[in-house]
């Protein structure tokens, strides 16, 4: 029988509330009990205690003194930028990929370029959002480049990006849209052109981050005004 270290405790205790956070299960600016979460995860609160301090460290938790823990809520200005960062990283990712010259990798986002078309015939947005998540995952894997993946993932978790992917497709004639910016970002690579493969991909992150900032924003602060 193997046993449990306070340690590992720990890391899974953070794996499964950054998880939660970035499923949407807990909403931006909730607060996170320490008693709860102990109770919820059937352990000691010193592991959830150090869970919440290590997801403050990744921007996803704000521990406030004599108040609590809850789920950051980014300002529009960190909203901002944070895409902002996603557009040159993400841009980034496809020029190395061309620069990798990693076939295998530019072949399954061909693969994954097929599936959304054959959502948008179908109209399916459950496999349309399955097919954008492989195509930007592979490219980001294909770049080979462990700091710039640690980064934006970083980046992603601090607004929980993965509730809002379909959003971005549920704007009127935005999934046709979206599939042409994949399309052009396949047919750079597939032409091994790094310069443009980068272009497109901005571009398409660019396009697709005024829409998930329009719907968090709504989101986040219309019951402000």
């Amino acid at each position: 029988m193997v046993t449990l270290t306070t340690t590992s405790i720990t890391a899974q205790a953070t794996n499964a509330i950054r998880e939660a956070i970035i499923k949407g299960e807990y909403e931006p600016g909730e607060k996170l009990s320490e008693i709860s979460l102990s109770e919820y995860y059937k352990i000691s609160r010193t592991p959830i205690r150090e869970a919440l301090k290590q997801l403050e460290r990744e921007g996803l938790v704000e521990i406030i003194p004599r108040v609590g823990s809850c789920v950051t809520k980014p300002t529009e200005k960190e909203l901002s930028e944070l895409f902002t960062m996603k557009e040159v990283l993400e841009g980034l990712a496809a020029g190395l990929l061309v620069e990798q010259g990693n076939t295998k990798a530019i072949e399954e986002v061909q693969k994954s370029v097929a599936l959304m078309e054959k959502a948008v015939q179908i109209s399916d947005h459950n496999l349309y959002v399955e097919a954008n998540d492989t195509f930007h995952k592979v490219i980001l894997e294909g770049a080979d480049n462990s700091k710039l993946s640690f980064t934006l993932n970083l980046l992603l978790n601090q607004i929980g990006y993965s509730r809002y992917v379909y959003l971005t497709i549920e704007a009127p004639h935005r999934i046709e849209k979206s599939l042409q910016e994949h399309q052009a970002i396949l047919k750079a690579l597939l032409e091994g052109n790094r310069e443009e493969a980068e272009k497109a991909m901005r571009a398409h992150v660019r396009a697709s981050g005024m829409e998930v900032k329009k719907e968090i924003a709504k989101k986040l602060y219309n019951n402000q005004k």
